[in-house]
C-alpha cells in the first residue's frame, strides 16, 4: 500500500530535488516510478534509479530530460530501453544512428522525431520502408526542406499530411 504523504509529494510539482531523492529509495515501486517521471528529480537521482531492478522506473529514466549522457550509455546496453533512450534529446549522436538502423521500427520512429537528430541521418531515414517511421521524419522540425519535399510525395497519407504540416516547411515556403 502506498503510503499517502509519499503519494502527495510525488504528484506535487513543487515537490523538491531533496525531497524526491528521499523518496527514490521507496520500497513501493510505484513511488520510484513517479520520482523518476518528475520534472524536479535531480541527474544524481536519475543516475541511481537507472539501477533500478523495475524497468518501468529505468523507462522513466531512460526519456528524463534530466538524465545524464553516461546513464543514457549504461541503459543503451539493454535493449528493452532503446525505444525509450531513442527519443531523449540528451542521447549521443552515435547511440541515435544505432537507433536509427534498429530492427524495431518503434525505436526508429521514436529516434526520427528526436529533436537532436543529424540531418542526414534523417536523410536516410525518409526511406524507411515503414510508413510511421516516414512519418515520424516528416514531423522532425531539422529535418531537411528537401526531405519534406519529398516526403510531401509519399504514397502513405499519414507521411503527406506531417510533411505538409511540418511547420519547418510551411516556414520556409511561406504557406
Amino acid at each position: 500500500m502506498i503510503n499517502t504523504e509519499a503519494l502527495a509529494l510525488i504528484q506535487d510539482e513543487n515537490t523538491s530535488a531533496e525531497i524526491l531523492d528521499q523518496l527514490s529509495t521507496d520500497e513501493n515501486p510505484f513511488v520510484r516510478v513517479r520520482v523518476a517521471a518528475h520534472m524536479n528529480t535531480s541527474s544524481e537521482t536519475l543516475v541511481k534509479l537507472g539501477k533500478d531492478e523495475t524497468p518501468l522506473v529505468k523507462q522513466f529514466v531512460a526519456e528524463h530530460l534530466n538524465t545524464p549522457v553516461g546513464t543514457l550509455v549504461e541503459l543503451s546496453k539493454d535493449s528493452d530501453m532503446s525505444y525509450w533512450i531513442a527519443g531523449n534529446p540528451n542521447t549521443p549522436v552515435e547511440l541515435l544512428n544505432k537507433f536509427s538502423k534498429d530492427e524495431n521500427e518503434n525505436v526508429r520512429s521514436s529516434v526520427a522525431v528526436n529533436p537532436c537528430m543529424p540531418a542526414a541521418t534523417l536523410s536516410i531515414l525518409c526511406c524507411d520502408e515503414n510508413e510511421d517511421v516516414r512519418a515520424a521524419v516528416a514531423k522532425n522540425l531539422k529535418t531537411p526542406v528537401a526531405v519534406l519535399d519529398k516526403l510531401s510525395k509519399d504514397a502513405a497519407e499519414s507521411v503527406r499530411e506531417a510533411a505538409e504540416n511540418n511547420p519547418s516547411r510551411q516556414a520556409k515556403t511561406g504557406e
